[in-house]
Parts: C-alpha cells; structure tokens; sequence
C-alpha cells in the first residue's frame, strides 16, 4: 500500500530535482540577458517555442505511458526505441523547416536545442521507469546531479569565454552525456528488479521493434496532440508577439514566463509522484480515495499559484530587477496576470493526471486544444494594441476556458467508468 508519508516524500524528492533542473535552465535565460543581448535571447526564445512542440508533438507521452502500464505490458526497452524513433523523425523535421521558420537565428543555437531536447526526452523516460520502481531517490539523485554540473559548467563557460556558441553547446553536451548515464543506470535497475538482461539493442535491430513503435504511435497518436496543445499556452503568445512587436519583445516576455514555468516544476513533481498513486487507487477500486486525493491536489495547486501572486504583488519588481535587468522589470503587470493564469492552470492540471490514471489519455486533447484556440484567437485580438500585457490576459481566458472542459470531461468519464463498477 502506498502511503500519505511516502507520497510525500516521493514528491519532495522530485520537486527538489526538477528545481535543481529548471534552475540550471534558468541559468541559461540569465547567462544569455547579463552577458549577451535581448536578442540573443530573443532567438532563445523563439528556437524553444518552434523545437519544442515539435518534440513533444512526437513525444506520445511516453513517460505518462510507462509510469501507468501497471501490468507490464511493454519492456521498458520498447518505450526507449519508441523516443528514439520518433526523436530522429522530429529531427529531420526540423532540418527541413529550420531555413523556413529560423531563417534569422544562429545554427549553433537551433543546433544546441535539438540536441538538449534528444538527451532531456531520454533522461525524462528513464525517471519515469525508476519513479515505477519505487526509486524515487535514484531518479532525483540522477537530476539533481545532472543539474549541479550543468549548472558549474555553464558558469565556468561563461566566465571563460564571451562565446556564445561555446555557452550553448556546453549546455547540450552536459544534458547528452548525463542521458547515456541515466540509460545505464536504467539498465542496472531492471536487472535487479526485473531479473532480466537490457535489451535495448538486440530490440532495435529487427523490424518488429518499429513496428510495435508504430503500433504505440497509432494507439496513442491523441496523447501527442494533447501534449502539444498544453505546450502551446506559453508558445503561441511568443508567436504573436514576435510577428507583431519582434524578437525583443519575445524574450522579454519569456523571461517573466519562466516564473510559470518555476511553479510548474511544483505542479509537475507532485504529479510525477501521485500519478502511480492514483493509479494504484483506482485499479484496487478505492474510488472515494481517488477523488478525495485529487481534490486535495487540486486545492494545492491553486494554492501554490496563490502564493505566488502574493510574492508577484510585493516584491515582484525587485526581483525581476535583481534576476534580470530593469527594462525586464517593467513588466511587473503581465508577471502578476501570468501568476493569475497561472493558479487556475494549476489546479485543473491535476484533473489531466487523474485522467491518466484511467488511462483516458485521449480525452484531454479536446481540452487543451479548445484552450489554444481560444488563447490564439484573444492573442490576435489583443496583442497589436496591448503587447505583452495581451498576451498576459489572453492566458488567463484560454485557462478558463480550459478549465471548464476538463472538469466537463473529467466528470463524464469518471461517471462512465465507474458507474459500471460501482454495481458489480
């Protein structure tokens, strides 16, 4: 049985790794503002907002699908070919669009970015296997660490050399090198619990492994649209604002965004930990526990957002003087309504891991993507006149409207599903 004290814990762990990661990230953003130009971090920006949903776009998920496949029904292995795969397609994709789409931003940055996102999808996906296996603590050892050498390397880069291109390869290179390590570690993690050898490579050299990553893609096709449409809330106002007011602009913006993106980490290790829970409630038909958990983790991610208007609301100029610079500072306003977005974001995000954990991953594709259509279309209609402050209120309309289809859908499926159940 798996208690309050060891979810707890779980997510304690997990939210001080992913802090340490987003920190090292963060980092990036502040190396690139202090020492650079608002351009450079302009095309930071907007190389992220273009490669990133392409790769989660071919992502299927897949670390939602291992950590609830709780019958075993594919190695480990299988999943690991599946992002491989679908990371060579992202590629070649990007390849083909980058002249088209980053006409105007540095090759060593696009480059940079791609490869970080091939080693951060492989290092995501071995977490998820340990967080299955109980190793809470091995998989936030791993990322942790990886974030403390990021981190020293990307200020000894830094200080070394004004070299952008080094700052960033430095960045990629550390995120690939800890990957291969997280894929061993992974490896002696299924001998021991599976008693079985890693058969990684004897998996990809025969065609029946492309075509079980095809038969996933297939089955799962919805869960990448879902994902890429939750993507798109912080992506499509860069979008916006670089085609309206210029890559400045973009990552001025940005940079206040990260705070979402810092209580995310909250969100996101909370929902790392408890997603195996719920999933564990639900198929021993512990109903009442199930809901009664997802309202209180609904309530603390309202919370969380809560606490961060507070801190918005007193000393939020002089912490985006102190982190940035005092052009960014002026966007105190659009960093309070992005806080706002961002506390009605947070509590419907739990409904999504209870969704999850009924594996009813198809389902949430509708609710994000009516969430991006309303965010695109108030983007439109705000960002010429309002800049960045539009931008800022139309993510707080595409939350709300995001968060009246997932409740809508949550409940229509928890009364489809275990109505059922409930008689039998």
């Amino acid at each position: 049985m798996i208690s309050k004290v060891n979810t707890l814990k779980d997510a304690s762990l997990t939210t001080m790794a992913n802090v340490a990661q987003a920190s090292a990230q963060w980092l990036l953003l502040i190396i690139v503002v202090k020492q650079f130009n608002d351009l450079i971090l302009g095309q930071l920006v907007l190389t992220l907002s273009i490669v990133t949903p392409i790769f989660l776009l071919f992502s299927f998920k897949l670390r939602t699908l291992v950590v609830t496949d709780y019958h075993n029904e594919r190695y480990f292995e299988q999943y690991l070919h599946a992002r491989f795969f679908a990371q060579t397609i992202a590629v070649i994709l990007l390849v083909l669009l980058s002249p088209w789409l980053l006409s105007n931003v540095y090759a060593s940055i696009i480059s940079s970015v791609i490869i970080f996102k091939i080693g951060d999808g492989t290092s995501e996906l071995c977490y998820s296997y340990l967080h299955k296996q109980q190793q809470y603590k091995q998989a936030a050892l791993s990322q942790t660490t990886r974030s403390i050498f990021t981190i020293t390397l990307l200020l000894a880069a830094s200080l070394i050399s004004n070299d952008i291109h080094f700052t960033f390869f430095t960045w990629a290179i550390t995120t690939v090198v800890f990957s291969i390590i997280d894929v061993y570690t992974v490896k002696k993690t299924i001998a021991d619990k599976e008693h079985r050898a890693f058969i990684l490579w004897s998996t990809c050299q025969h065609k029946e492994a492309i075509f079980a990553s095809l038969v996933i893609y297939k089955k799962y096709w919805p869960i990448s649209v879902s994902i890429l449409f939750s993507a798109m809330f912080v992506y499509i106002p860069n979008y916006t604002l670089e085609y309206f007011h210029g890559t400045q602009s973009v990552g001025h913006f940005a940079a206040i965004s990260y705070f979402l993106v810092a209580g995310g980490i909250l969100i996101h290790s909370l929902s790392q930990a408890v997603t195996p829970k719920l999933s564990h409630l639900f198929h021993q038909r512990k109903f009442q526990a199930f809901m009664k958990t997802t309202q209180l983790l609904m309530l603390t991610g309202a919370g969380i957002g809560l606490i961060g208007l507070v801190f918005a609301h007193f000393i939020g100029e002089w912490l985006l003087t102190i982190i940035y610079n005092q052009t960014i500072a002026l966007l105190t306003d659009e960093l309070k309504l992005i806080i706002i977005a961002s506390m009605i974001r947070y509590s419907y995000t739990f409904l999504g891991s209870a969704l999850n954990a009924l594996k009813c991953f198809n389902r949430q594709a509708f609710v994000y993507g009516s969430g991006s259509l309303a965010l695109l279309i108030s983007c439109l209609f705000l960002v010429p006149t309002m800049g960045t402050i539009g931008a800022a209120i139309a993510m707080i309309i595409a939350c709300g409207v995001e968060m009246l289809i997932m409740c809508v859908t949550f409940f229509v499926q928890w009364k489809k599903i275990n109505q059922p159940k409930a008689h039998s």
